[in-house]
């Protein structure tokens, strides 16, 4: 499943929907294009080419109807990518050569590692592999309902290397944690509300301390390198984010329980619940090994990738090619795979156009005038409290993107090269991004493709979902700048 929200947007609760003659909501295609039109024929400002400024209006006009929800993201991607070849915005001397530059990031490696591991997430669920780990998890450790929600959390966290898609992981959870809620207490609410926010909460948790956890970490990791100078390995990323997710992990769930108090405290019955669903799955089945197999030496070829001499990608088309070879998956599997051939569209088009607006200038020229602006605004402020203002400004852009992939895509750029500009460190930098760019995505409900399933269970109403969202991202922002800042001084950074 992809990681773009399939319902509202803020926009896309004003009442207007698809005209039968137009597959696109009128109204705001309507505005974009026509304040995009009147943007096109104003010079660039400042130093700024014409090239760099035309692209950014191709580029944030795409970004504005992925907010506005104007159509699916993939659909607005092909529609972005079609503008781009008859535009040719960047100047390019030939429509060829337009088609190649919009064509450019098809062949990202580290695009392709997402749509594969969107491929292998799928064995997940298809062996059951992913539901066993939680019940096994339940059936061993959970007495308590603060027990129960732990359990869910460190089974998100076990799949999660491999599942770059955070609803796919919710997928697998929430039918559990809905279970258990009726099965230890029907009548009471709180409880479930409890375990679908915890879950909810873990589910960004285990997303920061994997940079395969979730499709916009391996966004930011060519972002950063690009843009800050950064590069950082799967090994890497967890030895600098693992520490400050494992605090997440800790004491999100505690912070819940002390701000939601479910009625049930002890859960006698999580155990049995668990026991009793593991008898009907009977004995781990072959493919579920095999599964595992495949998994650990995936892990092992992202950790030891350099000594190896295996790429990233190169491991995951190892990995596919395993479970199709050994018959986990099928092809038809593979075919089927939505998500993964969604996210290869619009994530390709997306980036390629922000890589444009990068070596055209566009990027370090917003970024140079947003670190001069916030030095104005605050003097001679430390380097660390722009630092935090900046992330606490990225956190609530939240509010404002049906996308968490689509706003790393669109605001990392510019918030690194503000950073930067700011002499904030840059790895630094990326660590705070990286981090923070998960922990927003429970502020709406429509902030993530994840909340509409979570709240269609019932537990909570639009408003219990924000309030307690703001909650999720107030006190995981505080944990992880927390957490994260003490980690890596001990590290040297």
């Amino acid at each position: 499943m992809s990681d773009s929200a399939t319902l509202s947007s803020p926009v896309a609760d004003t009442g207007f929907a698809p005209s039968r003659q137009l597959a696109a909501r009128p109204l705001p295609l309507a505005i974009i294009l026509l304040v995009a039109a009147i943007a096109w024929q104003l010079p660039a400002p400042g130093a700024l080419s014409q090239a760099a400024f035309h692209t950014a209006i191709v580029f944030i006009a795409t970004i504005a109807a992925i907010v506005a929800n104007v159509m699916s993201t993939g659909a607005i991607a092909i529609v972005a990518m079609a503008a781009y070849c008859i535009l040719r915005p960047a100047g390019e001397a030939s429509a060829a050569l337009a088609v190649n530059n919009a064509l450019v990031n098809f062949n990202n490696a580290l695009i392709w590692l997402i749509v594969i591991a969107f491929m292998i997430a799928h064995a997940f669920s298809k062996t059951g592999l992913g539901r066993r780990i939680a019940l096994l998890l339940l059936s061993r450790l959970g007495q308590s309902s603060l027990r129960v929600a732990y359990c869910l959390g460190l089974a998100d966290f076990l799949i999660a290397p491999a599942t770059p898609s955070n609803t796919a992981r919710a997928a697998i959870i929430s039918p559990i944690s809905h279970s258990l809620a009726q099965t230890i207490n029907a009548k009471d609410r709180k409880l479930g509300q409890f375990l679908m926010s915890s879950s909810s909460a873990m589910n960004d948790a285990s997303a920061v301390a994997f940079q395969t956890g979730f499709a916009g970490n391996l966004a930011l990791v060519g972002i950063a390198t690009t843009v800050a100078g950064v590069s950082l390995s799967f090994t890497q990323w967890l030895g600098y984010l693992l520490v400050p997710a494992l605090a997440l992990l800790m004491l999100l769930p505690l912070v819940l329980y002390r701000v939601i108090r479910p009625q049930t405290q002890q859960t006698p019955q999580a155990p049995a619940f668990a026991k009793r669903e593991l008898a009907k799955m009977g004995a781990t089945t072959r493919n579920e090994w095999v599964l595992i197999g495949v998994f650990i030496a995936l892990i092992v070829m992202w950790v030891g990738g350099n000594a190896l001499g295996i790429h990233a990608t190169g491991a995951a088309f190892i990995g596919l090619s395993a479970l199709l070879l050994l018959g986990v998956l099928s092809w038809d599997d593979v075919k089927s795979e939505k998500g993964a051939w969604d996210t290869l569209v619009w994530f390709s088009v997306l980036m390629g156009m922000a890589e444009h607006l990068r070596n055209l200038g566009f990027t370090s020229w917003v970024g140079d005038g947003v670190s001069e602006g916030l030095s104005a605004l605050l003097g001679a402020s430390s380097p660390m409290l722009l630092l935090l203002a900046m992330m606490c400004f990225y956190l609530f852009t939240a509010y404002f993107f049906a996308s968490a992939t689509a706003k790393v895509v669109a605001l990392a750029p510019v918030l690194l090269g503000a950073l930067i500009g700011l002499h904030v460190d840059p790895l630094l930098a990326t660590l705070c991004v990286a981090g923070v760019t998960n922990l927003g995505c429970n502020l709406t409900t429509y902030s993530h493709a994840r909340n509409p399933l979570l709240m269609g269970y019932g537990y909570h109403s639009d408003s219990e979902w924000m309030k307690l969202g703001l909650v999720i991202a107030v006190a995981a922002m505080a944990i992880f700048m927390s957490s994260g800042l003490l980690w890596w001084r001990a590290l040297g950074l």
